[in-house]
């Protein structure tokens, strides 16, 4: 599953905006991997706490998926580019006063 499938998943997850929605996908794409690697059809009406107690983990790829995007931002913001000063807001030099 990690060597597969989450590769696939977090490919490029860093630079990307997590919504309400794309978290709901990102967990929905989880609970079916697991239900397909225990041939578990969507008709039998199982929870998604009773597979993850049969499998005896937790829901994990949101929660890797956020750190990995903390770790990035981190790498971002000790960096000295152009990319952390636009981050930080402090641009060199001054403008000229009145309307643009």
């Amino acid at each position: 599953m990690r060597a597969l499938v989450w590769p696939v998943a977090t490919y490029g997850c860093e630079s990307q905006t997590l919504k309400a929605s794309d978290k709901k996908r990102i967990a929905g794409l989880e609970m079916t991997a697991y239900r397909r690697m225990l041939r578990i059809s969507w008709k039998d009406h199982r929870t998604n706490q009773s597979i993850l107690e049969e499998l005896d983990t937790n829901a994990r790829l949101l929660n890797d998926i956020q750190q990995s995007k903390l770790r990035y931002f981190g790498h971002m913001v000790r960096a000295d580019n152009l990319c952390t000063s636009i981050l930080h807001g402090r641009i060199a030099g001054t403008r000229k006063r009145g309307r643009p």
